[in-house]
């Protein structure tokens, strides 16, 4: 374990506790890009995006994430009856949710993780 500077009572120096906080700002600015803050009367986040190739491909995500959810209706077996390609739908539906997930965010708490609760320096 490397040797830090600390006062008598075993905190961190200032100067420490800003260069942590500068390495906190930088590592937020470099991965915390999926969610954007919306500002205004409604308040909350957004996608900062969700790729798609042109309209027709966006449009066919939407009906396949309808038919999934009309599909996930056990009672409603006659609305099922014009869906003619269940499995790419369901597969074109986990492919877009899985463009979803926020690998960059996940790589952020990692490195919090490490520089917050070690004495390591983060890359």
């Amino acid at each position: 374990m490397k040797n830090k500077k600390v006062n008598k009572k075993g905190k961190q120096t200032k100067k420490e506790a800003l260069s942590k906080l500068e390495k906190i700002k930088k590592l937020s600015a470099e991965n915390l890009v999926l969610l954007k803050k919306i500002e205004g009367v409604q308040e909350g986040y957004y996608l900062n995006y969700c790729r798609v190739y042109d309209y027709f491909e966006l449009f066919c995500t939407i009906k396949s994430t309808l038919n999934v959810c009309i599909l996930a209706l056990e009672d409603q077996q006659d609305l099922t009856l014009d869906i003619k390609k269940r499995e790419s739908d369901v597969r074109t539906v986990l492919e877009f949710m899985k463009n979803l997930i926020p690998l960059e965010e996940g790589i952020y708490l990692d490195k919090m993780r490490k520089l917050m609760f070690t004495q390591e320096d983060v890359n």
